[in-house]
């Protein structure tokens, strides 16, 4: 009764009706999602957020604060539009081939009496969740204007249980915790680097909440196109959290000029965590793909001199390296590069990263310092990039570029289309940009001019993807902006870090055997990873500079199941050619496509486990990866989702009897198994392990 109830709400909402007529409120296509707006006796804009019976976000503050100027009391509405969209469009690459969009939409034009400023809401209600943005008309009342304060709240109506980690103007890569929302930021509880910029009672987004066992929401934001990056502010007011933006360094926070738009507030609702994973709203909300060819655009994996520098093997630079001398061969050698070119030819892999190739690398002092340390185009002494590239080309591999900026942008920006043309040259097809370090640091004024997740990098993390695109070269991003849906508009965006990935595993005390079970509902909703996954020797070698053990917290067959749980259509095969040559668990990965026409979350638990399993674009072959945290796990699994009639031979990649990813982590058994779609299948997780299994069509 309750869901026809609801139905005929939503259709009197999207009816015809007089003109004067002011609408308020829009319901989901499936009418379980309704977003409410109302305006307090002061003028001010509020909304609120229902999902079928739970209204779990009460009546939280809309509005902004300008530079001499309040948008936050005195409106009226003008009037009010609704709409709907049933559609759907074909991705270049991701997690299935069809993203249905299907949403009604209501606009709401304020006036502000005083002021005459104009001002529209724009709010969406989908099936997985609402989205609304402010957008400012061309208008002679309002020009160029700055914001210093946007006033969005996110009310919560009780003190539900977040998955959340602390902001940080120019880094995403934090440990997650988990807490009620009014201890989000808690630097008491939890522990916070304040030397890193990381804020108290401050959260990056995507900010994942359970509202109750039905109901998971996550708070994020999508198209983030000149603004700044968006923090949730824990206000302590109750369970109240507040939009926060990275400023420019002198408090600026957005400068503007109509006609403008923010980027969507969005909350994805979903009914469980896997169906959060499944969730296309934050892709829906960004433009439709800007190119008109993309045949030049690819998914793969690679290998790379990579891992060796990160366990100290070899070193990115020759002489001197962070201030000290270097014990270790430079790993980005011309020998170095061929034999991993030889391995990659071998078996089948296209491209091979090689970070520390070029000159710079020497002069960094312990520090990022200074302009101009990198031109990102003069190679090592003892690195031939011509002779490198050639005989690639003779073995069917590419090079992968890797410029580490040291976020010296006004440099780098210059260089692009130069340095573009370049790698264009060389035959290659992606770039690896890194952004370490202090955006645009003066050496001599001991200053720097930015930070990484305010408008100007913003601005110049499009521009970079843009420039690429013009020579028709991917990206790989490190130290990025996050994600929030701009995949669809721009493809050649494969991958961002912005998390704390693999390589912390060398380096530092290392991720829990939680972490990855936490990154799919958390920082991976807002799109692809490079969390470079394949780690096989899980057990590292000693640093000539720690007293420190550093590992691996995870079995070989996690690393596996990495490659479907982590998601990315540019999957790095991250350890040493040696660990994988004559492990029969290395097949798994060079099976294992990049590409997919379906997804389905089979179970999820965030920081407990989940399993997904997807379809490969083009077949009928089908794969699945299972991960768990510090737990051992048993799950019976439907296999439902494989073709109906087909007869399918399972490769089964699945932790030993004694598997466990702190005492024996390296223990695996493969097996094959002839199944069918009505068939059930047991799997079994270590402690801190997983699963991989590739179906194929016998």
């Amino acid at each position: 009764m309750g869901r026809i109830l609801n139905l005929l709400i939503s259709i009197l909402v999207l009816s015809c009706s007089t003109p004067k007529e002011i609408k308020t409120m829009v319901i989901s296509p499936n009418s379980e999602n309704t977003i409410i707006f109302s305006l307090d006796d002061k003028g001010q804009l509020f909304y609120a957020v229902n999902s079928i019976n739970t209204k779990f976000i009460k009546s939280s503050a809309l509005g902004f604060e300008l530079k001499n100027q309040s948008l936050k009391n005195d409106f009226e509405i003008l009037s009010s539009e609704i709409k709907s969209e049933r559609s759907e469009w074909k991705t270049v690459w991701g997690q299935r081939e069809v993203v249905k969009n299907s949403f009604n939409q209501l606009t709401l034009h304020l006036k502000q009496k005083n002021s005459g400023i104009l001002i529209d809401v724009l709010a969406k209600s989908f099936d997985d969740g609402v989205a609304f943005r402010y957008v400012f008309p061309e208008q002679e009342n309002l020009k160029d204007f700055v914001i210093t304060d946007e006033l969005t709240e996110f009310n919560f109506a009780d003190d539900y249980k977040a998955w959340w980690n602390f902001a940080d103007y120019d880094n995403y890569e934090k440990v997650y915790y988990n807490s009620p929302i009014s201890k989000i930021g808690d630097s008491l509880q939890f522990f916070r680097r304040p030397d890193k910029e990381e804020r108290a009672n401050m959260a990056n987004t995507p900010t994942t909440i359970e509202v109750n066992d039905s109901l998971v929401i996550s708070i994020h934001e999508a198209n983030l196109t000149d603004y700044a990056g968006m923090n949730l502010l824990n206000t302590q007011e109750g369970s109240k959290l507040k939009a926060h933006l990275t400023p420019w360094l002198n408090g600026d926070l957005v400068r503007a000029s109509t006609p403008f738009q923010s980027p969507w507030r969005t909350i994805q609702i979903a009914k469980n965590a896997g169906d959060l994973v499944e969730s296309d709203l934050i892709m829906n909300l960004n433009p439709p793909c800007a190119y008109d060819d993309t045949s030049w655009i690819e998914t793969y994996k690679y290998i790379g001199i990579w891992w060796e520098l990160h366990i100290g093997k070899s070193a990115w630079a020759e002489k001197t390296q962070f201030g000290r001398p270097i014990k270790r061969p430079h790993g980005a050698n011309t020998k170095n590069a061929k034999y991993h070119i030889d391995f990659a030819s071998k078996h089948g892999i296209p491209d091979v990263l090689i970070e520390g190739w070029d000159k710079g690398w020497d002069d960094m002092e312990g520090s990022w310092t200074g302009y101009g340390i990198f031109d990102w185009k003069t190679p090592t002494d003892d690195f031939d990039i011509e002779e490198v590239s050639k005989y690639g080309r003779k073995k069917g591999v590419r090079m992968m570029m890797y410029h580490e900026t040291i976020s010296d942008i006004d440099h780098y920006e210059p260089a692009m289309d130069e340095l573009y043309q370049m790698c264009k040259d060389l035959g290659m097809k992606t770039v690896k940009v890194g952004y370490t370090g202090d955006v645009n640091y003066d050496y001599n004024k001991k200053t720097y001019k930015q930070h990484h997740h305010g408008q100007y990098m913003v601005r110049h993390y499009k521009k970079m993807i843009q420039k690429a695109a013009e020579y028709q070269l991917l990206i790989v991003n490190h130290e990025p902006i996050k994600f929030t849906g701009e995949q669809r508009t721009y493809p050649n965006i494969m991958a961002r870090e912005g998390a704390r990935g693999q390589e912390y595993n060398a380096w530092s005390v290392g991720n829990s055997p939680e972490h990855g079970v936490v990154l799919p509902f958390t920082r991976i909703l807002g799109g692809p990873i490079d969390y470079t996954p394949g780690i096989f020797k899980t057990d590292l070698p000693d640093k000539d500079w720690s007293d420190k053990k550093f590992r691996v917290r995870s079995t070989i067959c996690k690393q596996l199941a990495y490659y479907l749980t982590m998601y990315s259509p540019i999957q790095m095969a991250a350890d040493l050619p040696e660990n994988y040559e004559g492990n029969d668990a290395f097949q798994f990965i060079k099976d294992v496509p990049t590409n997919w026409s379906k997804s389905k979350v089979l179970n999820a638990k965030i920081g407990d486990y989940y399993t997904v399993v997807r379809q490969e674009r083009g077949t009928e072959n089908w794969y699945l990866g299972s991960i768990s945290d510090e737990n051992e796990r048993t799950f019976n699994i439907d296999l439902s989702f494989l073709s109906e009639g087909k007869n399918y031979e399972a490769t089964i990649y699945e932790d030993g009897r004694e598997a466990d990813w702190e005492t024996n982590p390296h223990a695996f058994i493969i097996t094959k198994k002839q199944i069918t779609s009505r068939d059930t299948l047991k799997i079994k997780l270590a402690k801190g392990g997983g699963q991989a299994i590739a179906f194929k069509v016998k």
